[in-house]
């Protein structure tokens, strides 16, 4: 086992060395460098692409097909992306961003944790059991996205666009989100395995600011810049409501039994004591964004020279909605607050996803195997803050889970999308013994 860990740390390392960046204009995404990635793929997993069927989607999205030994079974299919966000060359502790340097015990460089870790991890899987002559349960299907970064709109859409033609259905999509983390955001001494049920909206907007231009010397009382601060600073003062949502009061209840003194009475029941509760949980950015639809302003754009008033100023906000509202519900909520003048362009425009059952063979068999390898571990539903490829896959499945078997501090969960990000090789270990075992018990 101990070089089956060493094999697939060095592939980790290997694919991270393709700078795979994903950019919302496909024309300025270098796809070479996908296509040698994906060729990477082909040489290093030669009994993945020997025996199972492959198509390739829009060019860039493998789709593999591992037939089981029961076809009238529902299949079971795998989500994983393998596009990254850019990345500074500067303050890599180990060569630069896509160096994938194997140093103190950890794979480093962009894409290490997010997500090239989940197909190195399949793909050493399912190469080993083919194998060893393993034939699942039931039809598994594999599908990799390339532009999951920017919406999935060239990638997971089209693969589900591929799947609906052929008159695909899954009974669950299993993809990258959950993890095992330690317990301490939510004041409890276990670690809490989080299982991804839902996914609140990854929605941009730019919002466009118009005013007088010409010389600064006779200002008028605001500039376009002026006008856009002051959205800016009411929108921040004036949050959505903060509501409790189906996922998030059952995970309040799964952690209850685990919580010091009174509060493990009140979460016991967090509906009937929200009033009660809702404070301490807005004191936490984590917890906070599991209450209410957020805004956060990100990008501005205003003037060219230090004495022109700028005719134009632009802010950039990404929102993620929470279930029960919509963009449109948001945007009218941001209209109110400011109670200003503005345009709006719409830049990404997503609606949160449906959330799926805990009352299904696949949740048990999920739950009972990380409890088989993380048996400290209290598992829990979670809402996701931030945004997957498998929300596109909703239509098509009974449910979609998002879990990845790694134990991760907070510190290493701060690094995602972060100068340093690395995965350990401990982690990369915990990939191959839950694929394994998950795969060889699915019913």
């Amino acid at each position: 086992m101990e070089k089956k860990i060493e094999q697939a740390a060095r592939h980790l390392g290997e694919a991270v060395r393709y700078p795979t960046i994903s950019n919302f204009d496909i024309e300025k995404m270098d796809l070479a460098v996908f296509g040698e990635f994906l060729k990477f793929l082909e040489i290093t997993y030669s009994n993945v692409h020997r025996e199972l069927e492959r198509t390739l989607i829009n060019g860039y999205s493998p789709v593999y097909h591992w037939k089981g030994k029961d076809a009238d079974k529902l299949p079971a299919l795998f989500l994983a992306h393998y596009d990254v966000v850019p990345a500074l060359e500067d303050g890599w502790p180990h060569g630069g961003p896509f160096s994938g340097a194997i140093e103190d015990g950890k794979v480093w460089g962009r894409g290490s944790f997010d997500n090239k870790s989940s197909i190195i991890g399949l793909m050493e899987t399912v190469d080993t059991l083919l194998e060893e002559g393993f034939v699942p349960s039931r039809d598994v299907w594999i599908a990799f996205g390339f532009d999951e970064e920017v919406n999935g709109r060239n990638g997971a859409m089209k693969i589900v666009e591929w799947f609906k033609q052929q008159e695909m259905r899954f009974e669950f999509v299993l993809d990258e989100g959950g993890a095992v983390a330690d317990g301490t955001m939510m004041n409890i001494k276990e670690p809490v395995a989080v299982i991804g049920m839902a996914e609140k909206a990854n929605a941009s907007f730019e919002f466009i600011f118009t005013g007088a231009e010409g010389h600064s010397s006779t200002p008028p009382v605001h500039t376009s810049l002026g006008h856009m601060a002051t959205f800016i600073y009411k929108v921040e003062r004036n949050p959505m409501p903060a509501r409790l949502t189906e996922t998030v009061e059952k995970m309040l209840m799964s952690i209850a039994p685990y919580m010091p003194g009174i509060q493990s009475k009140i979460l016991k029941y967090p509906r009937a004591l929200f009033p009660l509760i809702k404070p301490s949980l807005l004191k936490g950015k984590q917890t906070g964004a599991l209450l209410r639809s957020t805004v956060a302003f990100t990008v501005s754009h205003s003037g060219s020279a230090p004495n022109v008033l700028p005719k134009e100023a632009s802010c950039t906000a990404n929102i993620r909605v929470l279930q029960g509202d919509t963009t449109d519900i948001v945007l009218k909520h941001l209209k109110d607050v400011s109670g200003m003048e503005y345009t709006v362009r719409p830049i990404a425009i997503e609606e949160p996803s449906k959330t799926a059952s805990t009352d299904t063979a696949a949740y048990a068999h999920l739950t009972k195997t990380i409890k088989a390898n993380f048996p400290e571990a209290v598992i829990t539903p979670y809402l996701m803050a931030g945004g997957t490829d498998s929300r596109h896959y909703e239509e098509i499945a009974g449910d979609v889970y998002r879990f990845q078997p790694l134990r991760l501090s907070e510190a290493e969960l701060a690094l995602v999308h972060g100068t340093g990000e690395y995965l350990s090789v401990d982690n990369v270990a915990r990939m191959l013994v839950f694929y394994r075992q998950f795969i060889e018990t699915l019913d």
